[in-house]
């Protein structure tokens, strides 16, 4: 799902809001009930009618407990005393925002991130234990060794080390990105036993699991939602943005974000669909129930963390509705939270947009962001036949130092990176040997390994993992598959390419055990090498005492010639001899001993003869 602004004056922001909205730290798209609202002067200062949000967070989670969390589920409010529940409620008040000391970058605390690469997985669409067409939860347990089978020198498994589920509590949805009942796994996929069976079955073979969960809106069928929109006096009115009419302002991308309300009167906000309506965070009770979440997930069902959707979309100001100084706040906070629960938790955030929106939640939010901007890079520069990539990973990792950001060819809102490249299998191993070789947190989009393809709607890009090429289930399941196989199923499937060690699946395998293996692939600095080629990609990773060089000829016409410099580097003076990890296109060329200077400084380096198109080396570098 889907600019950030600069942080003006706090007194100045408030004061052009309330001249607005007509009322101080209260949003007009929010309707009270009666016995809670509270007026206040337009000209009353925001220090004088504002809490900060740590402290309201405070006085709201004080007495929570994980007995508490398991019985204030989604389901049961539909049987909570109206009466009782309202003296709960406290008023609300925007949480603030104080401008302070800049945040130092930190490295994260979660150690297995650190030379991790993660599979996200549509578990509807993964594999079927039961014969119902659709993916579950035991259908996943059991190809956990396909992703890592526990033996670190294995070439069966891809060797990933996190799991990325998309949604996967109860929703009305076949995505799930509506929820309905935040503390059940979706009868479609399983049980809450069932995935904490997955938990340990993971654990076993060295693999962490992280949630989709979605905090910034419901499903408009949740019980929560139902009482607010029924009842003007209900406790949960206030759980979700109401106004008496429609203020006529359009969501963050033009579209409708206000719908009159199918349950009385009013309308109320709802900014990707008229069926997901967004929870207020001006709420602390929301807050509250949302810690009650997080705690549940953590502490009670074991998960590792959580990949947030629409992070950027938390707390709306009226119109500006993105990257709030309140959201920022409320994320800040969040991650004191989760951290004193799960010193190790492992979060990431959907900022879909620029590198200045991601540039506003470094560092002291959630752990790591996707880099969208880099990610379409790493394929537009396979497609094109250039280097684009590496200048802008430099950029990346001067923005946000320590790697603090996660790398992808292609997600589930997007074309397959397969259809994009129109199925070429050689531009293929190059956009993945760029990601999987370069800084950050990788996530391997399910079924990329494989090549699968798909293009809009949505359903056509999360269609069933082509297991086999049988085009009606793909081995995926006995019975009828929730969606028909898309057509590359006959070529791009798992058993095909697990025989044949060309294949891109085994590219793959290759390209995760290798970073895994080598501290400079995973966590290493980067440093551009300059050359005589255009098309080439050149980079030197370092970490401790080992260097990797890489050499990709992103283009499909052959290199003649190439030579490699660098003006200062790690590397130590003396004679080196490059060992080859990886030959990408099984070239076979012959690498040339490497010579370094003072400063690590190396000169025209005359690496091979030649570099045929769409090939590449993966160097150690090792000194004789």
């Amino acid at each position: 799902m889907k600019a950030v602004n600069k942080f003006v004056g706090l007194a100045i922001i408030w004061s052009v809001l309330l001249l607005v909205l007509g009322a101080c730290g209260e949003s007009s798209t929010t309707s009270q009930p009666a016995a809670t609202s509270t007026t206040v002067n337009v000209s009353t200062t925001v220090a004088a009618t504002t809490a900060t949000l740590s402290t309201t967070i405070a006085a709201t989670t004080a007495t929570t407990s994980v007995a508490t969390t398991t019985k204030a589920t989604m389901t049961t409010i539909a049987t909570t005393n109206p009466a009782t529940a309202t003296q709960n409620v406290a008023p609300v008040v925007p949480p603030t925002f104080t401008i302070g000391p800049t945040p130092q970058p930190a490295a994260l605390m979660t150690s297995w991130a650190k030379d991790g690469v993660c599979y996200e997985i549509f578990v509807r669409s993964f594999f079927d234990s039961n014969g119902d067409g659709i993916g579950d939860l035991k259908g996943l347990i059991s190809k956990l060794d396909y992703l890592n089978d526990g033996n670190p020198n294995s070439t069966k498994s891809l060797g990933v080390n996190c799991l990325w589920l998309m949604p996967i509590t109860a929703s009305p949805s076949y995505h799930g990105y509506d929820p309905t009942d935040y503390y059940k796994v979706n009868p479609d996929y399983g049980t809450n036993e069932d995935f904490k069976t997955l938990i340990q079955e993971a654990h076993k073979r060295g693999i962490y699991v992280i949630t989709d969960m979605v905090f910034n809106h419901t499903s408009n069928q949740s019980d929560w939602f139902k009482q607010a929109a029924s009842d003007p006096k209900s406790p949960y009115r206030d759980w979700y943005i109401f106004q008496p009419t429609d203020p006529g302002y359009k969501g963050p991308w033009g579209a409708q974000a206000w719908w009159q309300n199918p349950l009385g009167n009013g309308y109320y906000y709802a900014v990707f669909d008229k069926s997901q309506p967004d929870l207020n965070f001006r709420n602390p009770a929301v807050t509250k129930q949302m810690y009650d979440v997080t705690r549940f997930w953590l502490q009670d069902m074991g998960a590792d963390g959580f990949r947030f959707d629409a992070a950027k979309h938390l707390i709306e100001d009226g119109p500006n509705q993105i990257n709030t100084p309140e959201t920022h706040a409320w994320w800040r906070d969040f991650h004191k939270f989760y951290t004193s629960l799960k010193p190790d938790a492992f979060t990431i955030g959907e900022v879909n947009g620029s590198s200045g929106e991601l540039s506003g939640y470094y560092p002291d939010q959630l752990d790591d962001y996707f880099d969208f901007d880099l990610a379409q890079n790493f394929v537009s520069s396979a497609n094109d036949g250039d280097a684009a990539f590496v200048t802008l990973t430099q950029s990346a990792n001067t923005e946000w130092p320590l790697q603090r950001y996660g790398t992808f060819l292609t997600n589930h809102d997007q074309a397959r990176v397969g259809s994009v490249l129109a199925g070429n299998n050689a531009k293929l191993k190059m956009a993945a040997t760029a990601y999987l070789t370069m800084t950050g947190l990788p996530f391997v989009y399910y079924g990329e390994e494989i090549g699968m393809q798909g293009i809009k709607p949505d359903e056509s890009i999360r269609t069933p993992l082509q297991w086999t090429g049988d085009i009606k289930n793909g081995g995926f399941t006995k019975g009828t598959p929730w969606e028909a196989l898309d057509q590359s199923v006959a070529t791009a499937n798992v058993q095909t390419e697990d025989t044949d060690p060309n294949s891109l699946l085994n590219l793959y395998r290759k390209l995760i055990h290798l970073r895994r293996a080598h501290p400079a692939l995973s966590q290493g600095e980067m440093l551009p090498v300059d050359h005589n080629q255009s098309g080439l990609a050149t980079y030197l990773r370092h970490a401790g005492n080992e260097d990797v060089l890489v050499v990709l000829n992103m283009t499909g016409a052959e290199i003649q010639n190439p030579k490699l410099t660098v003006a200062q580097s790690q590397l130590a003076s003396g004679q080196y001899i490059a060992q080859v990890l990886l030959d990408i296109s099984n070239t076979a060329g012959k690498i040339a001993p490497l010579t370094v200077g003072d400063k690590g400084a190396v000169k025209d380096y005359a690496i091979t003869a030649n570099l045929p198109g769409h090939s590449g080396y993966i160097l150690l570098l090792k000194k004789s």
